[in-house]
């Protein structure tokens, strides 16, 4: 049955596509099961290897179109500049049969730095001078989230596909291996972007935000200090995709050191400790770092077993 859908996308619609990822994300019996059609890789912009520039620029050009499609929602004359992706210190892109369908783009900052909070990033027109007055006070290291985009095919209204949970999963996943002490976000309220954040810990700093007329509400995610919950129907898709990409919770900060870790698939090495696939999930629902998922639905950070990041801007 599930090789004639495979056949059927090969040939065709959309309706066959849509069915088919139900699949890839939903078992029978309501279980998430690991599935090859799904796959991650992670973009380090600044470090850019020669086999990886095919699969950046495919990236951008995907980054970039549905940018342009945002831009229009609330000015059609904005400037759409390529820096936006460029200056990321990640760029998360899921794939599926090799095609990119979903974005999500991590920036570190060093709040002791005055100018992090003259950044671009902390426009007046969206966050409050009272709010930007504490954010030094929230830690050192400091994740910006930003740029969750899904292909309009591949979202929920769509598809009925829970895209944009998997990516928000995988990003919060993959942030455990560098653990900042705050990550900051702006996040789009009628996408419902603002709810994952606080169903995994997220406390709002304003939630009366806009940006531009898209109503937005800050939040901050304190990963060195709160354990980050992944949804229980989301933690095996999570596991598996994550294995797809040797980045994958990767310290960012240990990055050039670890030599051994290509932009995807292959096995995972004995460099990665921070990394390592040795964990399993824990049936509470939370990443257990020493190695084995716990049951109790929070990231253990005793351990070994990373997988955390995310946000969203604009989706």
């Amino acid at each position: 049955m599930i090789a004639s859908k495979w056949l059927a996308l090969e040939n065709g619609s959309f309706a066959w596509t849509a069915k088919l990822l139900r699949l890839v994300f939903t078992s029978e019996k309501g279980t998430p099961m690991m599935n090859s059609a799904l796959s991650l890789k992670i973009f380090y912009p600044d470090a850019i290897a020669h086999d990886e520039v095919d699969d950046y620029n495919e990236a951008f050009a995907f980054w970039n179109k549905i940018w342009l499609e945002t831009r229009k929602e609330v000015d059609e004359t904005l400037a759409t500049h390529s820096d936006s992706f460029s200056r990321q210190s990640e760029v998360l892109v899921l794939y599926y049969l090799g095609k990119p369908i979903a974005t999500c783009c991590h920036r570190y900052v060093d709040l002791r730095h005055r100018c992090a909070l003259s950044d671009s990033y902390f426009s007046s027109a969206i966050w409050p001078e009272s709010v930007k007055a504490i954010i030094p006070e929230l830690g050192q290291t400091c994740l910006l989230g930003s740029h969750i985009f899904i292909d309009p095919d591949f979202r929920k209204t769509k598809s009925g596909l829970p895209t944009k949970a998997i990516v928000c999963s995988l990003c919060l996943a993959h942030m455990d291996g560098t653990r900042p002490d705050v990550l900051l976000g702006m996040t789009r309220i009628d996408r419902g972007i603002n709810k994952m954040f606080h169903d995994c810990g997220a406390i709002s700093l304003y939630a009366n935000a806009n940006w531009y007329q898209i109503p937005v509400e800050l939040i901050a995610l304190f990963p060195k200090k709160v354990p980050v919950t992944i949804a229980p129907q989301h933690r095996e898709a999570v596991q598996s995709i994550g294995a797809t990409c040797n980045r994958f919770q990767l310290n960012y900060f240990e990055r050039n050191r670890l030599n051994d870790a290509p932009l995807h698939g292959g096995a995972r090495t004995t460099h990665r400790r921070m990394a390592r696939a040795s964990g399993a999930y824990d049936r509470s629902g939370v990443y257990d770092r020493s190695g084995a998922y716990d049951r109790s639905g929070v990231y253990d950070r005793s351990g070994v077993y990373d997988r955390s990041g995310a946000y969203d801007r604009i989706d």
